[in-house]
Order: C-alpha cells, then sequence, then structure tokens
C-alpha cells in the first residue's frame, strides 16, 4: 500500500440532524482572510482521507461502472502484470465490494473456513476508518451471516445472524483476502470466494424488496480541484452520507464559517476574492503538512520502516487527523495493526539504495527471531519507485513460511539470499530474484505477535553480499 494508488471508489446518502441541513451555509460574523485560510488547512486535513476514499469509489463505481452491494472476485494471485495499485501483496486473493446502506441493511455470508486458512474481511467507512472485521482473528473460521448497518438505521436482533455492525456512513468498502498458496491451492480457495455473498436484508428475510434509494448526482472527481479551494465541495457533498461522530462535531461547526455543510453548494460564489484566495491557500498547506507527517508517520526498526500509527479505527486514531490524513496519503485502507503489520526498506545496512544491479544481498533471521506471526509471514519485492514486482526466471514474487523448499542452516537459522542473478542452484531455494535496479522489500506479518509492536522483536539487517 502505498500512496493513494489503492483500489477502488465511494459515497451516497442520508441526512440527520439539526447540524445535517443542506444548502449553502456561510457565517454570518465577520471571517477574516486569516482565519478562513486556518480554517481550510484543518478541514482539508480533516477530509482528505474522505476524498482520496471518494476517488477511488469514484473510479470503480460512477466511471467505472461497477457494481454495487456485490462482490468483485480476483480468482489469481496479483503479480507483476498487475499496476492498478502499487505494493500489491502476492499472499491472497482479493474480494472486494462497495456497499450503499441507505435502503436498507446487507447481509454478508462466509462460508466454513479451513482452520488453518487465513482469512478476513475489512470494513471500511466513508471517513476511512476501520469498524469491523470478519475473519479468522475476528469471529473464526465458522460459516457465519453478518448484518451491516447505515448509521441511522435501528439495529434489529435477526435469527440466524452472528454479529451486527453498524457503520458511520452510508458508504461502506469491503475488502476480502484469503490466504493462497500454488495453483492447486488457489482453485480450493475460489471455492471460497464464490460461496462468500451480500444480499439486502429484505431478501434474507424473504420479504417484499424495499424501494431502492433515490440516485446521486455524483460530482465528477478531479484531482486539481480536490486540492484547490474547491475541495470544500467535495467535503460538503460526502458529509450528507455520513453520521457526525460527537468527536468531530466541533471540528465540523467551525468549518461551517467557510461554508462547508452537508450539501452545501454554490458557497464559494458568494465569497468575497480575498477570502476565497485565503481557503486555496489553506488547502495548499494542508497538503503539504499531510507530505511532511507521511515522512514521520511511523519509526524505523534496524532500518525498517513502520507505519502502524497511520490506519486502523476510530478508537485508534483517537481524533488525530493528521495522523489520518497521512496514513491515507501513504497508502489507503491500512488494516489495524493486530490484523497486520508490515515493514518497509529501501536501503542496505549502510544506509545505501538496495540495487540489483550493482549488489546481491542476504537477509539472515537466526533460530527462534522469526518474524512473529500466527497466521503467516511474507517478504515481496518491488521495483522501485513504481512499487511493482518483478518478472523472473522462477516466478517467485514472494518469499516467506509458505515457500516449498527453504532450507535452514544446522543451527536453525534462515538466509535469504536477494539479488538479481541466480546465486547458485544450491541456493535457488532460498532466493527472491530481484530487478536489475533500484528495489524495496516489504515484510507482512499477518496476525502479528505483540513481540513487534513492543519492541522485543527486531528484524534482521540487509547486507551486502560479497
Amino acid at each position: 500500500m502505498k500512496r493513494h494508488h489503492i483500489f477502488l471508489g465511494i459515497v451516497m446518502a442520508t441526512l440527520f440532524g439539526s447540524m445535517m441541513v443542506a444548502g449553502p451555509v456561510l457565517a454570518k460574523q465577520t471571517l477574516t482572510p486569516e482565519e478562513a485560510r486556518s480554517i481550510a488547512e484543518e478541514a482539508y486535513i480533516f477530509s482528505y482521507p474522505m476524498m482520496e476514499n471518494y476517488k477511488t469509489y469514484y473510479f470503480r463505481i460512477v466511471a467505472g461502472k461497477g457494481a454495487l452491494n456485490a462482490f468483485l472476485h480476483r480468482f489469481k494471485l496479483l503479480g507483476p502484470e498487475f499496476t492498478a495499485i502499487v505494493a500489491p501483496n502476492h499472499d491472497t486473493l482479493y474480494s472486494s465490494a462497495w456497499l450503499d446502506l441507505r435502503s436498507e441493511p446487507l447481509v454478508i455470508s462466509v462460508p466454513e473456513f479451513p482452520v488453518d486458512r487465513y482469512y478476513s474481511f475489512q470494513f471500511i467507512d466513508l471517513y476511512e476508518y476501520n469498524f469491523a472485521y470478519v475473519g479468522q482473528r475476528a469471529t473464526g473460521n465458522q460459516a457465519g451471516k453478518y448484518l451491516i448497518v447505515g448509521p441511522n438505521q435501528s439495529v434489529p436482533e435477526i435469527p440466524g445472524i452472528r454479529r451486527v455492525f453498524q457503520s458511520e456512513s452510508d458508504i461502506v468498502y469491503v475488502i476480502g483476502r484469503i490466504l493462497a498458496k500454488d495453483e492447486e491451492d488457489q482453485k480450493l480457495a475460489n471455492e471460497l470466494q464464490k460461496q462468500c455473498k451480500i444480499e439486502p436484508l429484505s431478501s434474507f428475510l424473504k420479504k417484499t424488496p424495499v424501494s431502492p434509494a433515490p440516485e446521486i448526482n455524483f460530482p465528477v472527481y478531479d484531482p486539481g480541484r480536490a486540492k484547490s479551494e474547491h475541495f470544500i465541495e467535495y467535503f460538503s457533498f460526502l458529509l450528507k452520507y455520513v453520521k457526525v461522530h460527537p468527536d468531530d462535531a466541533a471540528a465540523l461547526e467551525r468549518f461551517r464559517r467557510i461554508g462547508i455543510a452537508p450539501g452545501a453548494e454554490g458557497t464559494l460564489e458568494q465569497m468575497p476574492p480575498e477570502i476565497v484566495e485565503a481557503i486555496r491557500a489553506g488547502a495548499i498547506a494542508g497538503n503539504k503538512r499531510i507530505e511532511a507527517e507521511t515522512k514521520v508517520i511511523g519509526s524505523q526498526i534496524a532500518g525498517w520502516n513502520t507505519a502502524f500509527k497511520g490506519f486502523g479505527s476510530r478508537e485508534i486514531i483517537r481524533g488525530q487527523y493528521l495522523l489520518h490524513a497521512a496514513g491515507a496519503m501513504f497508502g489507503l485502507y491500512g488494516h489495524n495493526p493486530e490484523e497486520n503489520s508490515s515493514l518497509s526498506r529501501h536501503v542496505d545496512s549502510e544506509g545505501l539504495p538496495l540495487d540489483g544491479s550493482k549488489n546481491g544481498y542476504t537477509l539472515r533471521f537466526e533460530k527462534g527471531q522469526m518474524p512473529p506471526a500466527k497466521a503467516f509471514w511474507s517478504m515481496t519485492l518491488y521495483k522501485s519507485p513504481e512499487m511493482h514486482m518483478v518478472e523472473n526466471s522462477l516466478k517467485r514474487y514472494v518469499i516467506g513460511d509458505r515457500t516449498q523448499g527453504l532450507k535452514y542452516g544446522e543451527d536453525g537459522s534462515l538466509t535469504l539470499y536477494i539479488q538479481h542473478e541466480s546465486p547458485g542452484k544450491a541456493l535457488e531455494s532460498n532466493w527472491l530474484p530481484a530487478t536489475d535496479g533500484v528495489f524495496a522489500l516489504a515484510l507482512r506479518m499477518y496476525l502479528p505477535d505483540e513481540a513487534l509492536r513492543n519492541g522485543t522483536w527486531q528484524p534482521p539487517q540487509v547486507f551486502r553480499r560479497e
């Protein structure tokens, strides 16, 4: 995951409460350019994850004419041919869907999964917070039906429903990941994918279908407008489809002073030019602050970069809007840290860029110091800066605990060889082929042990091979 290249689209409707009154809403009190700039900067940072989320929704559902409330299954592991997003994994099959909860709740059905097969369904609201998980860690491997409820709908008790999850928005993105190994194993995983279903609650209850929600006039997503004073138009549009959380109420009330309110239109045209210019300056300043935050969002562990802090639920982010925005800029739809923790690096032990045209490298896990993952771990190599996988003679794009034929040392250690040319037949079992140029490594740990987050486990260094 990395810089706003990720998956696919967003938005929809539900009016709510006294703060959710549509229409132009300019502050009656005097607003100075300095105040407008400051408020716009804060509002841009707050809204950035929502706008990035809308961008993915727009290009998949609106421009791409994708289907709502239905899974899009990818039946093969992603490889070098897949360049639609940056840094995809080569471990899991993806099943994703955009949900529109405006008319009625939806039922998500999953089959029974083998106890040794990792899977997860991650539910993300329009704010870009993870609000629920279904999967091996969160709900177990048994078959089940789960009800997804919109922000202003009642939460019913229904026989046959294992859990009910309520979203803060009418639009929800679901990303399913199912562990798969070789081609034969992928076929087994495909059968599990096909059994994952989405249906309206009325259908589940065998009642008369509910009337569809009104069509929405979606604003065309334009990256230039989204980074200008026009961001307030996108923000006001998106606010129609979320419920205001008490923690955000004060900030959203401030934003009304520059015309941001659910459904507000035409506010820029009513403003003096100096206020419009101040809002533009605030958006630019906000974007620069987010960019700066992405450089410090994580920490370094033995030369590996982490970004645990920028992703997760509302409870994890705890009102840190700049941190949340930096996570979205770094890469949308990051997991909660208890589901997945990933490390990345672009340099060797001496701080020089990893470069397959100049060097080979080794990485050694000592006995008892393998990556602390309850589900699985893997290391993927990407050519940089594109962050796409690299075609190679072995067709090996990832190496990890499921790689067949790995050879361990007599002392129980595991040495990996990372280079463009083969390290020799005897070592190819432990070879991760590299591009003949600059590259990056990603170390993923699914269902990570606390040892990673509390610092008691340290990843190994990457040394140039002599």
